[in-house]
């Protein structure tokens, strides 16, 4: 008797010390593809660098600053010179384009959203906890390392992805490996590797994305992301009235 509960003493003490493994779901694994995206519903900042390849073309290289609160992202192209003044106002749903010198403000549909630079804007400013439902619906393993296979299908009108597949790596903080975008036809749009992840304070981010046009393979942008920190942002600068008065 004695002994029995001397056994069953260490276990209870056991289990004291030794941490509970948290459980795998579709929403902690959808709130982790957002978290090393961003700060959710805090403002920040952050920079891209994007190079773009296409065949029998030389890379295109340019830079832009990035101000993010909730789901408003406005962007601000930096270089090069021909393209610096330019500014997209991305709010929910509903993204437009500010060129200086057009006095005007565009707003870019839904289709033209699936080219272009403003799908790689699509592809990195989605929330996807917010305009998408989670399922995972399967487990893989791909060159020795295991992931969990989530697969989102938007719940918003207006976003530009209507289904989304992610491979998620069944290691501590769980990141994600890569993404592929579809279409509402079920066509394989585009596929987005996460290539590496570098901590800024003290929270792990994405830093270098390798984005893959699926229709024309030969077409690639890496994106290099920067800088990201938290910052009290005007909510002015979020509208579209504003967009060429920033500059």
């Amino acid at each position: 008797m004695k002994r029995s509960r001397f056994i069953f003493f260490v276990g209870f003490l056991f289990s004291l010390v030794v941490p509970a493994v948290a459980e795998v779901t579709a929403e902690s694994l959808v709130n982790r593809l957002d978290e090393v995206r961003g700060y959710k519903d805090q403002g920040f900042v952050f920079n891209i660098t994007n190079i773009s390849y296409k065949k029998d073309k030389e890379p295109r290289t340019n830079t832009l600053s990035v101000k993010v609160f909730n789901d408003k992202s406005l962007i601000h192209f930096e270089s090069p010179a021909r393209e610096k003044g330019r500014a997209m106002l991305k709010e929910g749903n509903n993204m437009w384009l500010y060129i200086p010198g057009t006095r005007r403000v565009i707003r870019i549909a839904p289709s033209q959203r699936l080219i272009g630079e403003t799908s790689n804007g699509d592809v990195v400013g989605t929330n996807f906890s917010r305009d998408y439902r989670a399922e995972i619906i399967g487990e893989e393993t791909l060159e020795g390392q295991d992931y969990w296979l989530l697969e989102l299908t938007s719940t918003a009108s207006g976003v530009a992805y209507a289904k989304v597949k992610v491979w998620m790596e069944k290691t501590e903080g769980n990141p994600p490996f890569k993404s592929e975008f579809y279409s509402r036809s079920d066509r394989l749009l585009k596929t987005a590797f996460y290539k590496e992840y570098k901590t800024f304070g003290d929270e792990l981010k994405l830093h270098k994305l390798l984005l893959v046009d699926a229709l024309l393979q030969e077409n690639y942008t890496w994106m290099k992301f920067d800088d990201y920190h938290l910052k009290e942002l005007d909510q002015a600068i979020f509208q579209k009235a504003s967009l060429g008065k920033l500059n």
